[in-house]
This record gives C-alpha cells, structure tokens and sequence, in this order.
C-alpha cells in the first residue's frame, strides 16, 4: 500500500498493531483513610456524618480515587484514521513559563486565624492588634495576645510564635527558602461544614497561566470532578474538557494524560485529535516492548514530536522523571531532620506535598488541590487540634521547599469550610481548645516563593477583623462577605504574582465576567504585579 506522507504510514502501522485494544475508562480506586489524620471527630450537636462531604470533615475517609480521564478515547473507533496535519514546528513542551499553582482544602472548618493573625489596620498598614477578648476567641490567652508576644519573623507575614501550622512549615524547610517566602492572609467568612462554599478556583488559574502544564492541566487528591478537589468550583472560566488526572500517590501518576495537548498541535480540529488520541492510546501496550529497546524507533520519535503520542505514552518511556523518590534534588537531602522516607509514607498529606510540588514545579502541571481531611476538630482538645494545624503547614513546606531547591516560583493558596470558635478555657500554655464551628472568624491564607528572592508585596492582608475577633464586614466587603468573591481574589493575586494580569482579564471577559476588584486594587491586591 502507498502512503502519501510519512506521517500517514506511522499512524495507519500503528493502527495496525493495536486495532484490538479497546479504550480504557477510567476506573474507580477506593482511597484508605489517611495514615496521618487525626482520630475522626464526631461531634454531639452535629448529624452523624452520612455524605461524602461530612464523612471527610469527620476524619472518616479520604479522597476518592478517581483517575480523570477524558473520554475522547473512546470517540473515534468507527472512523478512519486520516492523517492530520503536523506542522513540527518545535514548539516547546516542556518547563512551564509561569508559576504552578497548589490549593489545599482543609476540609470541616481549620483554625486559620489562630495560626495567622489577622489585624484591624488597613491595607497595607502595620499590624494593629484586636481588644484581647477577641483573641480569646481566636484561642489565645492574655499573654499569647500580640503585643504580648512578637509576631514571628522567619517567614514574612503575621504568624503567631506559637502556630502550630508555621511550626509544620518550619519542620520542613530551610532557612534560605523560608527566607523567599511571603505569606498573606484574608478575612472573609464562608459556610461551615459545607461543600457549598465555590472556594476553589483552579480552572480559572490554569487558565490564567496560559495551560502551561506539559502533562496535565489539573491533578488533585479529591473526587470533585471539576477541580478534583471536595469544595465547589468558582463558577468562572468552567472547562469540564481541562485535562485532568487524581494523584493518591507514586504509582498514580501514570494516570497522565496529555489530550489538550493534541488537540492544540492540530489547532482544535476535533476529528484531527481525537484520531490521533485514539490511535495514541491504542499504542501504549504493543508499544511497550519497542520502548524497552535502548535505540527508539524514528517513528515513535516523529509521533512524539508531533504530538501524537500523549502523556500517557511518555511516562512509559521515563516515568522515574515524575516520581519524587526517583528525583535526587527531592529525596536526596533531608527536610532537615526529617528524611524523605518519613515524610513519603503512603496516603499521607505529606506524600501528596512531595508528589503535587514536583509536578507543579516540574512544570508537569499547571495546578494542583490537595485536599486534608478531618479538620472539623473543634471539641478535640488543643493537642489533636495543633497536630492537624502542624501537618497542613508540613504539606505546605513540602511543596515550598521543593520549589526553593529548583528555583522555581511557587504560589499555595489555603481555604476551609467555615472556621472554629473558642470559649477561651482548656488547653495549656494559655492557648485554648477550640470547642464549636464559627464562620465569622474564618480567613484564606496565600503562600508564595520566588525563584531567587521573596516576592513583593503591598500588604500581608486583605480585609480585617473587628475587636470581637469576627471579620469586620465593612472592610473589603466583597470578600469579607462571599465565599466566590474570595476565591476571585485568589485567582486576582495569583494573577498579579506570576505577571499574568493581562491574562487574568482576558479570561474574566471571555467568560462574560467583570472584575469586582478593578479600580480597588489598593483593597484587595496584595501581590505586587510583576512586570
């Protein structure tokens, strides 16, 4: 048979050995209960826990272990294979050029705002500190109140010296990266225990970065199937088609995929990309013993390089290139006194602060959401609460400790359902039990690293509480008061940090959305936009 391009006889040999595979689907994989959560909290004046949704603020069970892969496989068995077009223009597919994104939903109302302290000055003035009643119900005495004691300076931002989340943070990172980091919080009061709060704006970051991932667009530990979270998604810039894989640990990330990625060679030509996909995923078991071969046929190397050969294909031929034990950088020096083994134990936050921060700042992924179960703690007494806080801020310091030894920007943004309140009794050291679920005094924290130095910054917070230790709803209203408008303002800082602003309006307008923030940015941008 004659073939009229080179092209055409690659696809129509491959077509040939692997006609019989049949498309996979993707297949459901249940998730253990986190080895390092705490014990469940059941609590008397909540329901005993029966969705999804509570049994994870009660510590019950993790993330679902959903593989997300799109479909598109499965689309064009009847059709012929044409040969597409290739322009093998050498565009690059590899680092990502814009910062990676890490967003942790710490699921059933985490005490933020007794970790980071959020003051009742304006933006971009120093710490002023609330009335000491306030703190009592943030879960600090009258000689653990700032003002009492010195906010800590290790890294920038308004940590208390006692927080068991700077605490995890430190455990885990060096001085020289803890001196790169900024931290930035934000009042503003969301549902408690609900998966209704739309806190979660991944869609709208990767698209901000320009869907910079080379693998992946989204990876996360949840089974939201939008963000692979638990919470809602910000309802702006919604793309169901986004690439998208759950990473539970190593041995998941063969889950990559790399759709958009053909589909963008063949500049969105839906038939195009979906023969080449179905013919990509056909190849990966006859081709496995071709790849075992030191010398790779040119024909496996044209497809690569024209993109015919998704993710999927390429983590055959190196997936030691994804995996953080295989990565010396990552598993070959201490997290201080903590060795790598300790902090990769299997379905442990930990292990997901590894695997996301490698693959985010490998530029394999354009975000990530990490999603920690069993932080509806309050009635748990001080001790079970400091040690979830310790193991969230731990997860944090992975991922930025990894992104400082690659030189590599980093931009972590936290958010839970709702928050927690104190009666100011219990405890020790004159810091308080948190003993009930309390929205008002809830907060967003963002977390950024720079690649050689610490980002700028025009104030360490947005928003404000008032004396009774409550967001003040009159300062930064928009995301004092609404959960989406907060996840907004995410999206707007991540914007302003990695030097996308121009994109974050664009995709804003392509969606039909206005900026709430445009005109107030002395209110609500506190990253300074990088040039």
């Amino acid at each position: 048979m004659k073939y009229i391009s080179r092209r055409e006889e690659i696809l129509a040999k491959i077509s040939d050995k692997a006609k019989a595979d049949a498309a996979s689907k993707a297949a459901d994989d249940q998730v253990a209960i986190n080895l390092a959560a705490a014990q469940p909290s059941l609590h008397a004046d909540h329901p005993k826990p029966r969705t999804r949704r509570e049994l994870l603020g009660a510590g019950l069970m993790s993330g679902l272990a959903y593989a997300m892969i799109p479909s598109i496989f499965t689309l064009t068995a009847q059709k012929a294979f044409a040969a597409p077009v290739c322009s093998k223009s050498g565009e690059s597919t590899g680092a990502i050029k814009t910062p990676g994104y890490l967003h942790l939903e710490l699921s059933g109302g985490l005490a933020m705002s007794g970790n980071f302290m959020i003051g009742k000055q304006g933006f971009g003035a120093d710490f002023a500190p609330l009335a000491s009643g306030g703190y009592a119900a943030l879960g600090l005495g009258s000689s653990q109140i700032p003002g009492k004691v010195a906010l800590d300076a290790a890294i920038k931002g308004q940590f208390h010296p006692a927080s068991a989340f700077l605490a995890g943070m430190k455990s885990v990172m060096s001085a020289e990266a803890m001196a790169k980091t900024v931290a930035v919080g934000m009042a503003g009061t969301s549902a408690d225990d609900s998966a209704n709060n739309p806190l979660n704006p991944t869609q709208l970051v990767a698209k901000v970065n320009g869907l910079q991932g080379s693998l992946v667009q989204l990876v996360g530990s949840g089974s939201q199937p939008n963000t692979l979270g638990k919470t809602m998604p910000l309802n702006v810039a919604q793309d169901p088609g986004l690439a998208k894989a759950f990473i539970k640990d190593e041995a998941s990330l063969t889950n990559l995929v790399n759709p958009g990625l053909i589909a963008t060679r063949f500049n969105k030509k839906t038939d195009a990309s979906n023969i080449t996909a179905e013919l990509a995923h056909q190849l990966s078991a006859s081709k496995l013993a071709v790849l075992q071969n030191k010398d790779i046929p040119q024909d496996v190397k044209d497809l690569v390089e024209c993109g015919y050969l998704g993710a999927k294909d390429l983590v055959n031929l190196s997936a030691a290139a994804l995996t953080p034990s295989t990565d010396k950088i990552v598993s070959g020096t201490n997290f201080n006194a903590l060795t790598f083994a300790s902090l990769n134990k299997p379905n442990t936050p930990s292990q997901k602060g590894l695997i996301m921060g490698k693959l985010l700042v490998d530029g394999n992924a354009s975000c990530a959401t990490i999603e920690v179960d069993g932080c509806d703690y309050h009635g748990k007494g001080r001790v079970a609460q400091d040690a979830k806080d310790f193991i969230c801020g731990q997860t944090v310091g992975i991922a930025l400790e990894i992104a400082h030894r690659k030189a590599a920007p980093l931009f972590v943004a936290l958010t839970s359902d709702g928050s927690v309140s104190s009666q100011g009794a219990g405890g020790a050291a004159d810091r308080f039990d948190f003993t009930s679920d309390n929205g008002t005094h809830g907060m967003v924290m963002m977390i950024a690293i720079g690649s050689t130095e610490r980002p700028n910054t025009k104030s360490l917070q947005i928003g404000a509480y008032n004396d009774a230790g409550a967001v003040d709803s009159t300062v930064a209203s928009l995301t004092a008061k609404t959960a989406a408008a907060q996840a907004l303002c995410i999206a707007y800082n991540y914007a302003a940090f990695s030097g996308r602003m121009a994109q974050f309006e664009s995709t804003l307008s392509a969606s039909g959305t206005a900026n709430p923030f445009k005109g107030a940015e002395s209110t609500y941008l506190a990253f300074e936009p990088k040039v």
